[in-house]
């Protein structure tokens, strides 16, 4: 989704951290001095941000820190960070020729409006009230002048929120108030969120009358109207038209349970402005409806009995695309499984699913974002204050994690009831409770129309979007359904990608990417023939990282066909403690790599995928590490993981994992991706079959995530095994017992884990062809 105005599973401030956390810093000066005031203030409620955000010293700091900076070191963070600092240091015209490289040039508006504002007072009296005068002038000329797409485009990048950029400040000073020295990359964070705030208050509160006054010239909209379902169930919705709209047209959908009614103006503004009827919908229960708020599970019928309703206005067509991403892709594939007549094509990104996302993973309780019932059950629209303190999440995670309390605690600990949570607590595999929410099986024989999954090589609930996309053409052969899927995080793969994804700079074709400019591309396409959108040209369509390049295939399972099988070849480490893989099965089926583990050791975490992406060395955090030798030939590396491990425990079940990597020739490590796994769900999620201890057991990799990489000549990839033990996720103690009730004082002995020579691992890997034969390859 755009901007901040359409609320994603994670909130504001968890956006704003994707951006500057883990930034490329790379300063000259390893330290620094924390601001004064930040150690002397009283942080326990947000009059300590206004005390430290209105100081005129600490602003003439920030600014004297940014003018610090080299050149190269400004080009070395990512995109959101280098705005922020060449605004520190005043430098439109810097900001703007970034901007136009990036072909990026309306997202950072409030910068681009702060700074020539200030340019137009250059040499007058500086006051408040000149500034405010002057603004106002020039945002109500810049919104007249602009077309319905770009005013659409301004009013998402001027949502921002003015006390939620506060909130994030104040959390940041929590984080740094009891150090004496700040590293870089503290620095950075400090500078970035607070001149931002800074930005955000001189010019968000000016933006409103004018965007109010072009909505009205521009759209019809209609808030807040309530829609009577069967059975009672009212949904309320937005809807908004093209003022001079003289003929019906078809409607783009969002259903979401994320209740904002002036992110709902914008999100379907925007799709008014590209020719649709824009309509977002509440789930039960939300806003008007006086309905009890009930997540997931009603979402598909509700849906579906609105489209009836939608195809029966006068300014309907009678066709409805829907689209969205988090929940708000569940909500279509919820809404596919009754497939109303009207429904024509959707476009889930990123689309969630319980069983295969959050708050499973591989049948594994995940703790991130715990809290998220109650964001969205607590009221009639969502509940910021739950996400107010971050730190605090954090913390009762990692007590839950050191405690070795049951994953079923976690409300305890949090002092918060949270009933949602427990319910799903209650449902550990796949069975009828999640199978009723979205199709299963043979019901996607039902879904004919068109669909484009949009996902990301770094996002979080890849396996979920992934999984509907392979149980769509499993059970329907003639499905016609796309994906489109990059170096993209569970945000930027929803909207426009940032320069970097933690220390990766993007290669700039996968900078071509805006999510709802490409889905509305493509449904004109589908819709009325128009031409298919540049990045959508096969049924799946990636980008090659560190190639600069898109390619195109007919299918996923194509692309994992093409895999050179690897075996572990000895049991016997090299000199560095390694073990090699090489595309000989071994001889010696029987033998084994063994590890100890004490599962009620909690000073350790085993298999957490490493941060940032890029590091210097590899971590193999006790693990085994298993490696191909070094290619001799460039290779592209395209596909999922697949095979399957043998193992033997002195247990009745364990959670195994791997961190998967490239190592380049001259030692730089980059991390791929991360996989966990449920050995005794691993055959079936629906039914658990646990292991016999002390005897060998197949387990297949399954879910691994997909990914595309240019392997350059030098490089060599690497595996490194490991059991799941962290604060990620629940602690699997092997007693055979529900995990989710299971308590660090039943971990009994040391867990023994083999990991026998018979294993298969399947890398899929090609040879690179000749790059010049490759299309969308920039120059």
């Amino acid at each position: 989704m755009t901007r901040l105005n359409v609320i994603l599973v994670v909130v504001y401030w968890v956006i704003i951290l994707l951006n500057f956390a883990h930034n490329t810093y790379a300063a000259d000066k390893s330290e620094y001095p924390l601001f004064d005031i930040i150690t002397t203030t009283d942080l326990n409620s947000i009059e300590g941000a206004d005390v430290i955000l209105s100081s005129s010293p600490f602003k003439t700091e920030l600014k004297a820190f940014a003018l610090s900076l080299k050149e190269q070191e400004i080009a070395n963070q990512s995109m959101f960070n280098k705005i922020a600092l060449l605004s520190l240091r005043e430098d439109l015209e810097a900001i703007n020729k970034l901007l136009k490289q990036q072909n990026n040039t309306l997202e950072f508006s409030h910068y681009q409006l702060y700074h020539q504002t200030k340019q137009r007072l250059k040499n007058k009296n500086l006051t408040p009230a000149h500034f405010t005068d002057e603004a106002k002038a020039l945002i109500q000329y810049t919104l007249a002048q602009a077309n319905d797409e770009d005013f659409v485009q301004m009013a998402l990048a001027l949502g921002w929120s003015v006390p939620n950029a506060k909130d994030y400040a104040l959390n940041v000073y929590k984080q740094v108030q009891n150090k004496a020295m700040l590293t870089p990359d503290e620095m950075i964070n400090i500078a970035v969120n607070s001149h931002l705030y800074h930005v955000l208050e001189a010019i968000i509160p000016l933006v409103n009358n004018a965007l109010a006054q072009q909505r009205t010239k521009r759209f019809i909209i209609e808030p807040n109207v309530l829609v009577q379902l069967k059975n009672g169930i009212e949904l309320s919705t937005t809807i908004v038209r093209r003022r001079h709209q003289n003929h019906p047209l078809t409607t783009a959908l969002q259903y979401t349970i994320y209740a904002d009614e002036a992110g709902h103006i914008k999100s379907a503004m925007h799709a008014a402005a590209h020719g649709y009827i824009g309509i977002v919908a509440n789930s039960r229960g939300k806003r008007s409806s006086s309905n009890d708020i009930v997540p997931w599970q009603h979402e598909g019928e509700d849906a579906a009995q609105l489209i009836h309703w939608i195809t029966a206005q006068e300014w309907s067509n009678g066709s409805v695309v829907m689209y969205g991403g988090s929940y708000n892709g569940f909500t279509q594939w919820a809404t596919a499984k009754y497939m109303p007549t009207g429904l024509k094509a959707m476009a889930p990104f990123v689309a969630a699913n319980l069983i295969t996302g959050l708050p499973y993973e591989n049948n594994i309780a995940i703790t991130a974002n715990f809290e998220w019932p109650l964001y969205v059950t607590n009221n009639k629209t969502v509940d910021n204050s739950v996400y107010n303190n971050w730190q605090r999440s954090e913390d009762i995670v990692e007590e839950l994690f050191v405690s070795g309390r049951p994953i079923v605690d976690i409300d305890k600990i949090a002092k918060k009831p949270n009933p949602w949570l427990q319910k799903w607590l209650e449902n550990p595999k796949d069975n009828a409770y999640y199978q009723n929410m979205v199709p299963h099986q043979h019901e996607y024989k039902r879904i004919n129309i068109p669909v484009l999954t949009i996902t990301g090589y770094f996002e979080g609930g890849q396996i979920s979007a992934l999984n509907y996309l392979n149980q769509h053409y499993q059970y329907n052969k003639n499905a016609n359904h796309s994906l489109l899927i990059g170096p993209y995080n569970h945000w930027s793969a929803q909207s426009k990608p940032r320069s970097h994804h933690s220390n990766y700079e993007l290669d700039p074709v996968a900078l071509l990417k805006d999510t709802e400019e490409v889905v509305f591309d493509w449904f004109d396409h589908v819709l009325y023939d128009k031409p298919k959108p540049t990045l959508v040209q096969n049924k799946v369509n990636y980008q090659v990282m560190g190639a600069n390049t898109w390619r195109f295939a007919d299918s996923l399972q194509e692309l994992n066909q093409q895999t050179k099988s690897f075996y572990i070849q000895s049991a016997q480490a090299n000199k560095s403690q390694n073990y090699a893989l090489g595309q000989t099965p071994s001889a010696k089926t029987d033998e084994y790599i063994e590890q100890i583990i004490d599962m009620s050791d909690r000073t350790e975490q085993r298999n957490m995928a490493p941060w940032p992406v890029i590091q210097d060395n590899l971590d193999k955090q006790g693990g085994i590490q298993i490696e191909t030798p070094v290619f001799e030939q460039d290779m592209e590396l395209t596909g999922s993981i697949t095979g399957f491990f043998d193992i033997g425990i002195n247990k009745k079940d364990v959670d195994i994992g791997f961190n998967y990597f490239e190592v380049t020739a001259n030692g730089e490590v980059f991390h791929l991706n991360n996989y966990r796994s449920r050995a005794s769900y691993a055959d079936d999620m629906g039914k658990r079959h646990l292991l016999i201890p002390n005897e060998k057991r197949r387990v297949p990799i399954v879910n691994a995530r997909f990914t595309s990489k240019l392997i350059k000549k030098g490089s060599k990839l690497v595996l490194v095994l490991n059991v799941n033990k962290n604060v990620a996720a629940q602690v699997n103690l092997g007693t055979g017992k529900p995990v989710n009730y299971e308590h660090i004082s039943e971990a009994g002995e040391p867990l023994k884990l083999k990991w026998f020579l018979s294993s298969q691992i399947n890398l899929p890997l090609k040879p690179w062809p000749n790059a010049a034969s490759h299309p969308l390859k920039a120059s």
